[in-house]
């Protein structure tokens, strides 16, 4: 794993963790200038392989995603 990646991932994993984001269940996540697209890419094919999250598109390069989850359906 790259260490770029292990960043982004981090600073995810960070916002997601949030307790405004763990109250709303729900994140923006915005791509960063130094985030390669790459990194980028396979962190939203990761995060589409998450049961119960869903990803919203924010703009047409998907740089900018909303993040939901439903922590009853995960629950169950």
């Amino acid at each position: 794993m790259s260490k770029s990646y292990e960043q982004l991932v981090k600073r995810v994993q960070k916002q997601i963790g949030s307790p405004k984001a763990q109250s709303e269940h729900c994140v923006e996540l915005q791509r960063q200038p130094d985030d390669a697209p790459e990194d980028w890419a396979r962190m939203l094919e990761d995060l589409g392989t998450v049961e119960n999250v869903t990803m919203i598109p924010l703009d047409d390069a998907a740089e900018h995603i909303r993040l939901r989850w439903n922590p009853e359906e995960s629950m169950a």
